[in-house]
């Protein structure tokens, strides 16, 4: 055994102290450790809470040994190594001695390691020998490093996060007591099965607490090179044992850590969008001048101690601002790697979007930060599992708990950085609110209780007025707003860098061959008409890019020529798509195509996929069936959307802006009433497709339908058809009763109506509702002249019944046939994999997606979303069955709760005027001398024996020991 080794042993422990514990850990001493017990067992003797502190023994005595026998093997260096075990000791125990349960815990791991550690000081012939068998001696000292390392950083952390952590982080830590316990015992086993033990020697503690050796009478030595050899084989075992074992605790830890991110169900879009902001940004030096011009940022970024810990940056609509929180998030991940702030840094990010549920509330907003915490720091994971598994659902389904979990995370990290971007696309004013309200009071608390900048929270979104005037986001300092001359050397770069564009041939036509001045015309005329707006350079660009030779492109770059507005430049972006559509044979139907797919992607109740998109392109409403082979699109979905959108990974589509929603539609080429009216004829008549198609029992036929996709639609169309209905009857009077209206809508859409309630007919409510009785809605009467008035009666009665029914009944489909169609669908389509053939060279994959496992509830996400495989799945069905349901199925608690105690909790904390009242009897008051815990020093009186413990133990001058912030 190299000396070295043990010193670097020891200088490495030393180095994850921190600074206030360093001088006790090094001047620490056996004796020391003796007077700490000696003390503590006095303490609990004068309070009356005695604990058995002789399991610490065998320990000690062992230690002691080890001690004793590097210093007759004349390592200089024994006392300072062995005080860091000393150290440890009286840490732990000063750490542990306020609590009985963790001084238990601490007392039992030291008995089971004590007990594994052999007469050291027996074998001192053994370990004169040579370096070979001193190695023993190393591998103890490293397990009980390891150990004591383990505890240490749990009992250094701040007190009130410790004992958050405890209970999970020592289940966790019981492997690797475990596993030490084994290694001490096989270290034991070696010495004993090659070593020369010495005869009558036992040790023993006298009345003060000394080890008392006898003198040695040592045996006959074993062959030297024999034993050498064998030690040599036993020092590389416990390599290979040690490798083993941290491989499986990686790969139980990445189980682990799997299993949390399901259940946190975060967003899987935030990684793709920053990627494709990254991509967005087209020249390297973008946004820089954020940092030369504005200290603020600056500071917050580098300083030890920021000015301001929270910052919010607003800007117009269009500046670019999301791709400025994108280099913003590069920028400090740089700075991390290159060591110019603390490496040990979190950088967190987020990008509201409107119009998508992950993206646009409070909870999204926490499950996208708490995702991005667990996936970078494993020693919390533990924590987060044991709340994931006692908290009632199979995914993080309340914003309280996952606001524990992420305020664990703000006081265990020593600096962390939160960038959220586009505040102001939550979906309402309230979920705005939440948000800031939260991480604002976050900064304050880690400002206050921790230390200033801890925490560092960076807002970028355009001014919110009703936000601003509730003095929730940062004021004075900490806000900036960017001004219109900021950006304007990074419009000009991107249109520079761009301008090569014009001379790379494209798909309807070559390059166009621009003169020097021509170049600097396009870039001077839409550098003029940007002013600070980014995102009218970038659509300005792809407008003029779409022109079909260069005379219309000089004459539409002539500063007359080219849109001033945004909504005129979405029109001729939308127009510039017609005419280049219009130019390919049967260009009519080319165009008639993207419009129903914008029209869809706007109008749609929750995202689509691009294989859903596909799905209702290869829906054939009049005859009933469903061709994908011949109708679906097999060249890329940019070329019928344009510049209007960008393609994430998984198919996710995304509106290039959220100023763009509002232009698609209701312009002079889509219609958004017209577009909410297909959609609903479509799920009518689609719906009537799945229920005549489940009369068909021949089961090859049927195989062969789901083969061919025939079902790709039903997640969409069985979960929102009464969505729709109820926007056709609220959002489509004009289609109809209106002085533009266009009878083909009325007819289309009663003849739909007309099929759906014949086809299901006798599943339909007949009793009219009592609400619908004492009065029908303004929205249905308006409808009274139409043919389809009592159509759509006898349907919206059916939808209103089953939308008041119980929690159970709103999850199904709530046409029975059609939810028999659906079940039967998934099950012959769950005998596949997405990489079968579906017809010659698709795949399953290709028209249904990968995850072909999913939860039959229409009002859970992973109705649609789903599982690739059967196992998950069916581990998500399972917490779904719950005995105890909250009272009114509220969202807070959708798959209900496996125990009667977290049910009580949860109608206490969320609807406490179901719960049970008060007793009706008057609770009894405590008498005088009847609390029954009295301190016996001075006979004050307690409620609680824990208040009395510590009560007693102030009398000593001693609260144990206080853990110091980190």
């Amino acid at each position: 055994m190299s000396t070295n080794e043990l010193l670097k042993i020891a200088r490495e422990f030393l180095g994850t102290l921190r600074p206030q514990d360093k001088e006790f850990f090094e001047s620490s001493s056996y004796s020391d450790v003796l007077q700490d017990v000696n003390d503590v067992q006095s303490q609990r003797e004068l309070t009356r809470t005695m604990i058995n502190m002789k399991r610490i023994h065998p320990f000690l005595i062992g230690m002691a040994s080890l001690e004793n026998i590097l210093a007759a093997i004349n390592f200089s260096q024994a006392s300072n190594v062995m005080a860091c075990v000393w150290g440890s000791i009286r840490f732990l125990l000063k750490a542990t001695n306020l609590n009985d349960r963790e001084i238990d815990n601490l007392l039992d791991a030291y008995e089971e390691l004590g007990d594994k550690i052999p007469p050291l000081d027996e074998y001192t012939p053994f370990f004169n020998r040579g370096t070979e068998s001193q190695i023993c001696l190393l591998h103890i000292y490293r397990d009980v490093s390891t150990f004591h390392q383990n505890l240490y950083k749990l009992f250094s952390l701040r007190s009130g996060l410790c004992q958050k952590l405890y209970k999970p982080t020592w289940k966790a830590l019981s492997d690797t007591t475990e596993f030490l316990v084994e290694s001490l015992q096989r270290h034991g086993q070696i010495m004993k099965r090659y070593g020369s033990p010495v005869q009558n020697s036992p040790a023993s503690l006298n009345a003060d607490g000394e080890i008392i050796f006898e003198e040695p009478q040592p045996h006959i030595a074993q062959d030297w090179d024999f034993v050498s050899l064998k030690l040599q084989e036993y020092d590389s075992e416990v390599a290979k044992r040690q490798k083993d074992f941290d491989e499986e605790q990686t790969s139980k830890r990445e189980i682990m850590k799997t299993r949390v991110l399901e259940w946190i169900s975060a967003s899987k879009e935030t990684e793709s969008l920053h990627k494709k902001f990254q991509d967005t940004k087209k020249c390297p030096d973008s946004g820089r001048w954020l940092f030369r011009r504005y200290s603020e940022v600056t500071d917050w970024m580098k300083e030890d101690l920021p000015p301001e810990s929270a910052i919010w940056i607003h800007g117009s609509r269009g500046y670019g601002k999301t791709i400025l929180a994108s280099i913003l998030v590069d920028e400090l991940n740089q700075l991390k790697n290159r060591n110019h702030i603390d490496p040990e840094s979190k950088v967190y990010y987020f990008y509201c979007q409107e119009a998508d549920a992950d993206h646009s509330t409070h909870l999204g907003v926490l499950k996208g930060i708490l995702y991005q915490m667990v996936d970078s720091n494993e020693y919390l994971i533990p924590y987060c599992a044991d709340r994931a598994e006692s908290g009632g659902s199979t995914t993080l389904a309340h914003v309280q708990v996952a606001q524990a979990l992420i305020e664990a995370f703000f006081e265990y990290n020593s600096r962390q950085y939160v960038v959220i971007d586009g505040l102001n696309e939550c979906e309402t004013s309230k979920e705005m609110r939440e948000i800031a309200t939260f991480f604002m009071r976050q900064v304050s608390k880690c400002d206050t209780d921790f230390k200033q900048g801890q925490l560092r929270l960076l807002f970028m979104s355009q001014m919110i007025p009703e936000i601003e005037k509730d003095h929730i986001m940062p004021e004075e300092d900490g806000r900036i707003q960017l001004k219109s001359t900021d950006n304007a050397e990074d419009i000009r770069a991107y249109v520079k860098e761009r301008i090569p564009e014009f001379s790379l041939p494209r798909s309807t036509r070559g390059g166009f061959n621009l003169s020097g001045a021509d170049k600097d015309q396009i870039l001077s005329i839409i550098c003029g008409r940007s002013e600070e707006m980014f995102l009218y350079a970038h659509l300005a660009i792809e407008y003029l890019l779409q022109q079909p030779t260069k005379e219309m492109l000089l004459m539409k770059a002539k500063g007359e020529m080219l849109p001033q507005k945004l909504k005129d430049i979405y029109e001729k972006l939308l127009g510039a798509v017609r005419d280049e559509l219009l130019q390919l044979e049967e260009g009519e139907e080319h165009w008639k195509l993207a419009k129903l797919l914008l029209g869809w992607l706007v109008c749609a109740k929750r995202p689509l996929r691009w294989n859903e998109m596909q799905a209702i392109l290869s829906y054939v409403p009049e005859e009933q069936r469903v061709d994908f082979d011949n109708r679906m699109l097999r060249q890329a979905a940019e070329k019928y959307l344009g510049s209007l959108v960008y393609i994430l990974d998984g198919g996710h589509i995304r509106i290039v802006h959220s100023t763009a929603r509002r232009y698609i539609v209701n312009n002079a080429h889509i219609n958004a009433e017209e577009t909410q009216c297909q959609l609903t004829t479509l799920c009518l008549r689609y719906l009537c497709l799945l229920t005549t198609s489940n009369v068909d029992q021949d089961e090859e036929q049927h195989l062969i339908k789901v083969k061919r996709g025939w079902f790709a639609f039903q997640d969409y169309a069985c979960s929102q058809w009464h969505s729709h209905v109820d926007t056709v009857m609220k959002a489509c009077k004009n289609l109809f009763c209106g002085n533009t209206h266009d009878a083909q809508h009325a007819e289309k859409f009663g003849s739909a109506l007309q099929n759906f309630i014949d086809t299901h007919r006798e599943d339909l409510t007949t009793d009219l509702h009592s609400d619908l009785a004492r009065d029908l809605p303004a929205e249905l009467r308006q409808y009274s002249e139409l043919p389809f008035y009592d159509n759509l009666c006898s349907l919206w009665n059916h939808i209103y019944t089953h939308q008041k029914g119980a929690y159970d009944n709103r999850n199904t489909v709530g046409i029975p046939r059609i939810e028999a169609a659906l079940l039967r669908n998934r099950d012959a389509l769950e005998k596949l994999s997405p990489q079968d053939i579906a017809h010659i060279s698709d795949t399953i994959g290709d028209y249904y997606g990968t995850n072909l496992f999913k939860c039959k509830r229409v009002l859970c996400k992973f109705f649609y979303i789903g599982y690739e495989k059967k196992d998950d799945r069916e581990a998500h069905n399972s917490r779904h069955d719950r005995p105890y349901q909250c009272p009114i199925r509220c969202n807070l608690a959708p798959l209900g709760f496996s125990n009667k105690k977290d049910w009580e909790r949860h109608v206490r904390h969320y609807h406490s005027h179901l719960s049970e009242g008060p007793s009706v009897f008057e609770a009894l008051r405590s008498r005088p001398g009847q609390n029954g815990f009295q301190c016996t020093l001075c006979g004050k009186e307690f409620t609680r024996k824990i208040t009395q413990q510590g009560h007693e133990r102030s009398h000593f001058g001693i609260g144990g020991y206080i853990r110091e912030d980190r």
